[in-house]
């Protein structure tokens, strides 16, 4: 039995008080409570990692969608990808900061008899989930406007943007020749 160095008077007569040498559901409270609060921290973090795991392969698709419907509808495949509000960035160019911008930029230099591919080499996304990133290398074949074979190789970077109904659009994108 342990003992307590505090004068102990007649506290017993306050219901469910006791001088602190004599409580011990406190101490097991609390034990309680920190082993919780360490479970409930590892668990978040893990549902946390796979939530992000989950988003970089929907970038990954989303990627392979944005190459898909740019191939196969053009120009509106292409603007279908950014975000309204998208800051489109390109050499000897000014920044665009909207989708209807970047349409009247493109509708001046967009070529239809070109192939633009591109593979993503690194995906990362923010903890919150809600912005990410993708690193990548592009090949553009095709013939220029005066007819004349083109191959053309570089890398780029696009900021991604969760949208409200849960899809990813571009809100940033810059890419330069090798």
């Amino acid at each position: 039995m342990s003992t307590c160095s505090l004068k102990c008077y007649n506290f017993y007569d306050l219901e469910g008080f006791r001088p602190p040498c004599q409580r011990k559901e406190p101490m097991k409270k609390l034990a309680f409570l920190a082993v919780l609060l360490v479970t409930s921290s590892i668990l978040f973090a893990a549902d946390n990692k796979a939530k992000i795991e989950a988003e970089k392969k929907a970038l990954v698709q989303a990627e392979t969608d944005f190459e898909t419907a740019r191939a196969q509808k053009g120009m509106e495949g292409w603007l279908s990808f950014f975000a309204e509000d998208t800051a489109n960035i390109i050499p000897g160019k000014p920044i665009t900061f909207s989708k209807a911008d970047m349409r009247e930029q493109l509708n001046k230099t967009w070529n239809p008899d070109i192939t633009l591919k591109w593979q993503p080499v690194k995906v990362d996304v923010a903890a919150s989930g809600d912005l990410a990133y993708t690193i990548g290398t592009w090949q553009l074949t095709g013939k220029n406007r005066k007819g004349e074979p083109i191959s053309l190789t570089g890398k780029y970077v696009t900021v991604w943007k969760k949208q409200a109904d849960g899809t990813w659009k571009v809100a940033a994108d810059i890419g330069n020749e090798d």
